[in-house]
């Protein structure tokens, strides 16, 4: 004769042990009454009720409980985007004047933009920096470039990628930091509420023969601008700030 052995989960053992607890005390309090000793009955009985409704009561608890609880969740949450802080406050004005415009210092080049809550960068139209304000702070989407290959992504502040050998951290509440080799190969800095500062290269595409670099004056496809150059573009209003191959710096609309 073959017996059927059901596996049983340990975490059930305590379940199963009071179910045949409560079945044991039902044959007692069933001999018992056979007996007709009526008061070892009732207590045999009280006991049997009590381990099966017990077990019943431990098997929902079970069921209910989440898979993925504790340490587990907490292990592999994924994390949250925390939006930069600025370094530092400007002084209070006491004119009424216009307000002043947005400062992004890139490679040390000097943009002068209307203020907006989101630029976005492009080269030949191709985007490859975001730098969106949310009440919560400063928020920076893009691919980082090295060594003509991609070296990271970034997303909300955050990094789902990057290659061997790069080192992305956060040194402070306002500041991106992207390292290879003990060098800084990608920087934002949220200096001021209307400044922002940026340094590295972006990468734009396997073949593709457009590039940006913010290192040391701005450097293009077909085009560058040396450090301490500052450029107004306020004229232009809101709108993408893209690099043209003819080496013009254009406004474009969303």
């Amino acid at each position: 004769m073959q017996v059927l052995v059901v596996p049983m989960s340990p975490e059930f053992l305590p379940e199963a042990a009071l179910l045949l607890a409560g079945v044991f005390a039902g044959v007692i309090a069933l001999r018992h009454l056979f007996a007709r000793q009526l008061s070892g009955a009732l207590r045999a009985g009280a006991i049997g009720v009590a381990c099966i409704a017990l077990a019943f009561v431990l098997a929902r608890t079970h069921g209910e409980r989440p898979k993925e609880s504790g340490a587990w969740q907490q292990l592999h949450k994924p994390p949250k985007a925390i939006g930069l802080l600025p370094a530092a406050q400007p002084a209070i004005r006491k004119d009424s004047g216009p307000a002043p415009p947005m400062s992004l210092l890139l490679g040390d080049v000097l943009l002068l933009v209307t203020p907006s809550d989101r630029y976005v960068l492009s080269v030949d139209d191709k985007q490859f920096l975001v730098l969106d304000s949310i009440p919560s702070g400063l928020m920076v989407e893009g691919s980082v470039g090295a060594h003509d290959k991609l070296a990271a992504t970034i997303s909300r502040n955050l990094f789902p990628f990057y290659r061997s050998g790069i080192q992305p951290s956060r040194p402070d509440a306002h500041t991106l930091l992207l390292r290879e080799s003990g060098k800084d190969i990608f920087r934002v800095h949220f200096a001021e509420p209307r400044k922002i500062e940026v340094t590295g290269s972006f990468f734009l595409g396997s073949g593709d023969s457009s590039s940006v670099t913010f290192e040391n004056g701005i450097r293009w496809s077909g085009a560058g601008i040396p450090p301490g150059t500052t450029l107004d573009l306020i004229n232009q209003g809101k709108g993408r700030i893209d690099f043209e191959r003819s080496g013009l710096i254009r406004i474009l609309p969303f």
